[in-house]
């Protein structure tokens, strides 16, 4: 057997603690672990370490919360495959045990978003381990170790280096209220409306202070002095009228004010929306092809909507709400210091008391949170998986199974939803009492010193009515200190994608080409998704204008990496490669694109209708043009057998047309397109053999006249290209007609044995 011995850098070996030690040795395994990791998940999908230990016969799974327990123990050559899967807001590693009923998936690992990195590398580790024997040297490859703050040293979610606790708030409120430049003047109209608004609130109030000391003065609300109540009669009466009137006129102007602001507010937050997840959507269009390597499609997918759609909320709700919010605060410990400095202060004694209360019942409530926004997310991806896999669940008779899993995480997030509950249940009261206790103050020494007169009984109503305007904005804006944090969060990650750069860049002095001939030269080319890892090795090929070549090998051998380099997803990392003699870095991109026709293994049609699919790379193409492309591809008399004919609507995917319609679309597509430079990538791999030959016949009239690279693994779909080049271990190994690659009795004659001989088997089972 290989040597299996781990290196000292490799990341997945740090020491395990003691217990998780000893109960390892109990089962034999005693030092000779190649890959080990620690998870944040039990396999309840709650917080709690787990490890999983590899060595060259088994894989281990121990729990250690409290007390180490082995969960699982699997030999490694029961083990089909093993893989990572991303879940919502975790990750996780399951196994395809091969047993006597035949494989199934277990899942035997399980960690949130910031292990998901760790848990896709262990994963390949661990299938290298299983078919070789051995870990492969990655002493390089750092990324695959644990992310973690540099500031707090927390772990970092895999798919973004922005950490939640350190988010530098400040630097991205100017940087997101730096989209408010264009809106600057309704900017400034909406705030001079709250302050207005606010103002405006405090008029009643204040109104009542004066009904109270000059309309209703003692004499009259007692009756005591009938001659005085007399005399005062008509004054009082013209004065009431006049604060009856200004109470109305601020409510009809804070309502009119209240309205405006709203407005403006919905189009000020809407438009800088607009144009965040505008300029978001339109960089990932121009970001590499390698970046979404590295990403699964829902993390990108949150960015988009839910970290805008958390801005939406702060831009709309919490920052308009934050300012009305100060804005009141100021206002009331202004009318209250202003008209009687000491009851004011005793009557702002409890505010502290607030402000502390809350910071700490939030700072508590964003752990029971997180608890129960992943317990959600955990149920979430359960019910997903298994109404996914209803087929598979009815074939097997699991619907118990399914529905005891389902159940237990159901009750996992009623938990966790009552551990919220049950501190609000506690808080509230005990914040109720506190804000509550404003109230006796008031009355005690504010109604003391009405009966010594030194205080005015309106002054006493102005203080019990502006009670209730002080303690709840406190309250609220204390909370909005975590909705400010999660936003702020939001903006950073929208910002992280924003300042991506992409790897695969136009050049600064591009040459525009009108009309590709369609002469491809590789010249020493190299390359590797991962640098220290390469796919393709020193290639050299010449292909001339109009002709067809056909790629050959076994999976993975690169024949896919070459037509990328060619699509220019990614850029060579040595040697060049050229077209018509021009560095393909140096071709103006739009250029490129528009001459190159792409015919993918796994057609891909949008949602919307068959012609919109069709005329999707000339969406100004005429019906006419639409047609003869598809009669070209043969896919007209299917078509027009729909009810709907070409306005049919495909599906999510294409999923109403079966496979052999869905290619023929594809290829239609690319017939459209009208490429100078083809490519087909198992254009035929989904047809049956009937359509393969009708699309055999249009493929042969689509390529005259048009460089072409075809990838087939029925290589007699190749017979008539000019070239065979066979691709292996990244290296072209053989290159001529079909004939003359057969009498090498090469590469290319092996394939075509070990096909036969598949083919024969094929035969004799069916």
């Amino acid at each position: 057997m290989p040597d299996s011995s781990p290196s000292l850098d490799s990341p997945y070996l740090k020491p395990l603690p003691a217990a998780v030690s000893a109960e390892l040795l109990k089962i034999g395994v005693d030092g000779d672990a190649v890959l080990q990791l620690q998870t944040d998940l039990d396999s309840n999908g709650q917080f709690g370490e787990r490890f999983l230990v590899a060595t060259p016969e088994k894989l281990v799974v121990v729990s250690n919360n409290g007390s180490a327990k082995i969960e699982r123990e699997t030999p490694l050559a029961d083990i089909a495959k093993i893989e990572s899967r991303g879940l919502a807001g975790a990750s996780s590693l399951e196994i395809r045990l091969k047993t006597r009923e035949g494989e199934k998936n277990i899942e035997i690992l399980r960690g949130t978003g910031s292990k998901a990195r760790e848990l896709s590398h262990l994963a390949t580790q661990i299938e290298h381990l299983r078919q070789h024997g051995e870990v492969p040297d990655e002493r390089d490859d750092s990324k695959w170790k644990r992310r973690e703050c540099p500031k707090c040293g927390r772990p970092l979610p895999w798919e973004t280096t922005v950490c939640s606790f350190c988010v530098d708030r400040l630097g991205a409120l100017k940087r997101l209220y730096g989209y408010l430049l264009p809106y600057k003047w309704l900017a400034l109209l909406s705030l001079l409306l709250n302050i207005g608004s606010v103002a405006l609130s405090f008029v009643p109030l204040l109104a009542t202070k004066t009904l109270v000391d000059k309309v209703f003065p003692p004499a009259v609300q007692t009756g005591a002095d009938a001659a005085l109540i007399a005399s005062q009669n008509g004054a009082s009466r013209l004065l009431l009228a006049q604060i009856v009137g200004v109470i109305l006129l601020s409510m009809v102007a804070s309502s009119i004010a209240d309205t405006i602001r709203g407005r403006v507010a919905a189009y000020l937050g809407s438009a800088v929306l607009h144009d965040i997840r505008a300029q978001l959507y339109t960089h990932l269009q121009r970001l590499s092809v390698s970046y979404y390597d590295k990403r699964e499609v829902g993390a990108v997918m949150s960015r988009v909507q839910n970290d805008v759609g958390a801005l939406q909320n702060f831009l709309l709700d919490t920052a308009e709400s934050t300012i009305i919010s100060t804005l009141t605060i100021l206002c009331v410990i202004t009318i209250l210091l202003w008209n009687s400095p000491f009851l004011g202060f005793l009557v702002l004694l409890p505010v502290p008391l607030v402000v502390i209360g809350t910071q700490h019942y939030w700072r508590g409530l964003r752990k029971l949170w997180q608890r129960v926004w992943h317990q959600n997310s955990s149920l979430g991806a359960r019910l997903a998986d298994a109404l996914g896999g209803v087929r598979v669940v009815r074939a097997f008779g699991a619907e118990d199974r399914e529905v005891g899993r389902f159940v237990s995480r159901s009750a996992s997030l009623r938990d966790a939803t009552m551990g919220v509950e049950t501190k609000a249940a506690a808080f509230y009261p005990i914040m109720g009492f506190i804000m509550g206790l404003g109230m006796p103050i008031v009355w005690g020494f504010g109604g003391n010193m009405v009966l010594r007169g030194e205080l005015m009984f309106g002054t006493l109503i102005l203080f019990t009515g502006s009670l209730g305007r002080l303690y709840a904005p406190i309250q609220q804006l204390t909370r909005q200190v975590n909705a400010v944090t999660r936003s702020m969060t939001a903006a950073e990650r929208v910002f992280e994608v924003l300042d991506t750069e992409p790897e695969v860049v136009e050049a600064a002095q591009s040459v525009s080409i009108e009309r590709i001939e369609g002469r491809v030269e590789f010249q020493n080319v190299s390359f590797g998704y991962e640098k220290h890892r390469p796919v393709l090795k020193e290639v050299d090929l010449v292909v001339e204008p109009g002709e067809m070549i056909g790629l050959v090998g076994h999976s993975g051998a690169g024949k896919s990496t070459l037509i990328n380099l060619l699509l220019r997803f990614y850029d060579v990392t040595e040697g060049a490669l050229l077209i018509d003699g021009i560095d393909i870095r140096d071709i103006k991109r739009s250029d490129l694109r528009e001459q190159i026709g792409v015919v993918l293994q796994e057609s891909y049609l949008f949602h919307g209708t068959i012609y919109d699919n069709i005329s999707y790379g000339r969406p100004n193409a005429s019906p006419a043009e639409v047609m003869e492309a598809a009669k070209a591809a043969f896919a007209h008399d299917f078509i027009i057998n729909f009810a709907d004919g070409y306005d049919t609507l495909v599906g999510e995917r294409g999923t109403r047309l079966s496979g052999g319609e869905r290619q023929r679309i594809a290829i239609a597509r690319a017939i459209l397109h009208n490429p100078r430079i083809l490519i087909l990538d198992e254009a035929t791999a989904s047809v049956d053999t009937q359509t393969e030959s009708a699309i055999q016949s249009a493929l042969h009239n689509l390529v005259k006249g048009r460089t072409t690279f075809a990838i087939a693994h029925r290589l007699s779909t190749l017979r008539n290209a000019d070239r065979l080049v066979v691709v292996e271990g990244g290296r072209v190994v053989e290159s001529g007609t079909h004939d003359e690659l057969l009498a090498k009795r090469g590469s290319f004659w092996k394939l075509v044995q070990a096909q036969q001989a598949m083919n024969e088997i094929v035969a004799i089972g069916g």
